[in-house]
């Protein structure tokens, strides 16, 4: 555990930092495993959204709450969720870490999902509503 959470602090940033390919990546992974719930365009309208007890978040104002940039290792920290004290009832969000391992994204180790992880922040950090940030 002490593995992933210093590999998904160490390339998070990076990823933020990096170019197209983490970005065009990271759009990829978000449409498979996050668009469902959270709608294509991130706004929490997927096709499963309907059906949750409470509304996924509308990712476009992260910046509002975490500001911008967005703090990358933070949010890594959120969609892994392995590290998440459940002790007082189920998380809002599946723990995408075991998920993503188990899907094949841990198939080079922790570094797979932390990667996997980095490009989905470095994407969701290209689509942020920043006039509402700006207020």
């Amino acid at each position: 555990m002490i593995v992933a959470i210093v590999a998904v602090l160490s390339f998070a940033p990076s990823a933020l930092a990096g170019g197209k390919d983490e970005v065009r990546d990271g759009q990829k992974y978000f449409v498979r495993y996050c668009a469902s719930c959270h709608g294509t365009s991130g706004t929490g309208d997927g096709p499963v959204a309907k059906s949750l007890t409470k509304p996924p978040t509308n990712l476009r104002l992260l910046a509002d709450k975490y500001g911008s940039p967005l703090p990358a290792a933070r949010l890594a920290e959120l969609i892994d969720g392995r590290d998440a004290v459940r002790a007082h009832g189920t998380a809002d969000m599946p723990v995408w870490g075991e998920r993503l391992y188990a899907l094949g994204e841990g198939q080079h180790g922790e570094l797979g999902v932390s990667e996997t992880i980095g490009k989905i922040v470095a994407y969701l950090d290209t689509i942020q509503d920043r006039r509402r940030a700006m207020r």
